[in-house]
């Protein structure tokens, strides 16, 4: 699959949510081929060397709107985790990479002694409704879910977050996020 990249210091996972501020030509270009063809394009992190990091998310454009200062804003929504193969640049500069799907971490009920990554998570949540606005209440229930939103927002390395989404399922996460928030 050959999608176009937008290369960012954040880290979006399936599921996620966020929103973009579009400034640079390409990338104008680049939500305007997505709006056109309906699907989405890849996002993928930038390492400390300001490299792309070979495993990024396949996101789609959920809204849009013209911000107050007159930029494009986007909100968009995590799909699934791709691995990039190889990319190309174009002469304005857009990447487009030949991706690969890899399967999303499964699904896991939240036990006991996770409960409280659940509920720190949802207290931090509540301080920003637009975004808890995207998620269901069951969602906070999975634990895999969890660890991926903690993911998203832990003020971590882009390297410490590719150690952890490069992984096949929520467990070296968990660990993490339970070292740092104890």
């Amino acid at each position: 699959m050959i999608l176009p990249l937008f290369p960012l210091s954040i880290c979006l996972l399936p599921q996620g949510f966020t929103q973009l501020r579009i400034f640079e030509p390409r990338y104008k270009r680049l939500v305007t081929e997505s709006l056109k063809s309906g699907e989405g394009f890849g996002l993928c992190m930038l390492n400390s060397k300001n490299e792309l990091m070979p495993i990024g998310t396949w996101v789609h454009i959920i809204d849009f709107e013209t911000l107050d200062d007159g930029l494009l804003g986007i909100s968009i929504e995590g799909q699934h985790r791709f691995k990039v193969n190889n990319f190309e640049v174009e002469s304005d500069g857009l990447k487009r990479g030949d991706v690969s799907i890899i399967p999303d971490w499964p699904s896991s009920d939240l036990v006991d002694n996770q409960q409280y990554l659940s509920e720190s998570l949802l207290q931090i949540l509540e301080q920003y409704p637009t975004h808890l606005s995207h998620y269901n209440k069951e969602d906070f229930d999975n634990i895999s879910w969890v660890c991926q939103r903690w993911l998203e927002i832990m003020p971590i390395t882009a390297e410490e977050k590719y150690q952890c989404i490069n992984s096949h399922n929520h467990e070296m996460t968990q660990e993490l996020i339970s070292s740092i928030i104890k």
